[in-house]
């Protein structure tokens, strides 16, 4: 067990012994219902491919409680259910989504200590937002949903096994975050995943504008395969700035370069160079119709396949981001440059209606006739590629959305998928998602 990890449980069990006997103030009851039934097609004309043709319901339910105790200490505990419906009795099909405390001006003013199970996320997501990736790793992870595998991209389960220190110097934030993603399979520490790292916020005085500035590192690169003491870690710094230029327009910029060791085999390490950019924007029309457009654009390296010493392609680490939605599918977030339209408006005050269009491209030619999504839904399927192209497909997506009541939502959205010049002929056929739900919120 390394010093660090020592060093985080003795600070837990010394908070959490001091809450023992705490005085319960006030106690706050919240939750959700989501329900849904779809239909989706990922396999690209592969008959042989399990990811053809599903359709099913699934449910996913929370219970939340938010407990407000004395001197500035809170405690929050969130319950999930993720299943297939008639799926009744499967095992562990209820988790501990979240579950931590809170302890504002801890032996220091401006100093807030958060501990246990909590959501993590800085930035647009790009480098942490979800232990898993939104591609939902099926088999493998601590926190696996139990929703069937054709849907794990949807699962809700976000949660970090985290400390988390927060010091507020306004307007300067800084988070520092130790958190143990993965306990791997065996007892050895070599394959443990860690999340270390922080960063430094800093809210501008005018346009609404944010900076920020963050470092972070996996201490065994999320993904990898790698169980000896073989090296095998993903440091990575960014920035990213977001701001309102007047009250029509948003934009933001965010960029980051990844080093440190990539596990290629048991015999071989190469160098990691990587990096990341994207650009975000949105314009509001401010009419009646709450109407607005975006445009987004990611970059994110791949690797030359002729590379022997260095790798340059980018690690996911722990992104939550959803160019498109069968794109987020079935191309792993890396080696990859992505264009993306949005729009959006309200035709009467209890309807939006949207559509998104994402154009998805290699950064890198694959070097390869075989391409097989990292984690998700379509993980372990090899589709036939071209090595002389990039062009990976272009996809639709439509929603719509009835605000039925307040709490009551009603939502229908379809996918579709052109796999692009990259995709031999066997693998040409269009692939879709149609889902249609409802969600309660209480």
């Amino acid at each position: 067990m390394s010093k660090k990890l020592i060093v985080t449980m003795a600070v837990m069990s010394f908070a959490l012994c001091g809450m023992a006997f705490a005085a319960v103030e006030n106690i706050k009851v919240s939750g959700d219902i989501h329900a849904e039934v779809f239909t989706r097609d990922f396999a690209l004309g592969a008959i042989s491919l399990s990811a053809k043709d599903h359709e099913s319901l699934f449910s996913q339910i929370r219970l939340r409680f938010d407990a407000d105790l004395t001197e500035g200490v809170s405690a929050v505990l969130r319950l999930i259910s993720e299943e297939g419906w008639g799926e009744r009795g499967t095992s562990n099909n209820l988790k501990v989504d979240l579950g931590y405390v809170e302890m504002k001006e801890f032996l220091y003013q401006p100093l807030t200590l958060v501990i246990g199970k909590q959501e993590l996320r800085y930035g647009n997501g790009l480098i942490v937002g979800n232990p898993d990736t939104n591609q939902g790793k099926v088999s493998g992870s601590a926190i696996a949903t139990n929703l069937p595998s054709i849907v794990a991209d949807l699962s809700l389960l976000k949660s970090f096994d985290a400390v988390k220190a927060i010091l507020d110097f306004s307007p300067w934030t800084l988070d520092l975050v130790f958190a143990q993603v993965d306990e791997g399979n065996t007892n050895s520490r070599a394959d443990d995943e860690l999340l270390i790292g922080g960063n430094l916020a800093y809210k501008w005085g005018s346009y609404n504008g944010l900076t920020e500035l963050y470092f972070f590192n996996a201490d065994k690169a999320p993904q990898s395969t790698q169980t000896t003491t073989h090296k095998d870690y993903v440091s990575v710094v960014g920035t990213r700035t977001q701001l309102d230029l007047n009250d029509n327009i948003t934009l933001g910029v965010e960029g980051a370069f990844q080093f440190g060791d990539y596990y290629a085999s048991s015999t071989d390490n190469d160098r990691l160079r990587a990096w990341a950019g994207q650009f975000t924007s949105e314009y509001r029309f401010l009419n009646s119709y709450n109407a607005k457009i975006g445009l987004g654009y990611t970059y994110l390296s791949g690797d030359k396949p002729s590379s022997t010493e260095r790798y340059e392609g980018w690690n996911p680490l722990w992104e939550d981001q959803t160019p498109a939605e069968i794109i987020n599918v079935l191309q792993s977030n890396t080696n990859a440059s992505l264009l993306t339209l949005s729009g959006s408006m309200m035709p009467r005050e209890d309807v939006t209606l949207g559509l998104v269009y994402c154009r998805s491209d290699f950064a890198k030619k694959l070097g390869t006739t075989s391409y097989t999504p990292t984690i998700g839904p379509a993980s372990g399927y090899a589709y036939s590629v071209k090595t002389n192209k990039k062009h990976f497909g272009d996809e639709v997506d439509v929603y719509g959305l009835y605000d039925y009541t307040e709490d009551v939502q009603l939502k229908l959205s379809a996918a579709y998928f052109i796999p692009g010049a990259v995709f031999n002929q066997g693998n040409h056929k269009n692939a879709y998602s149609v889902r249609a739900g409802v969600n309660v919120d209480f």
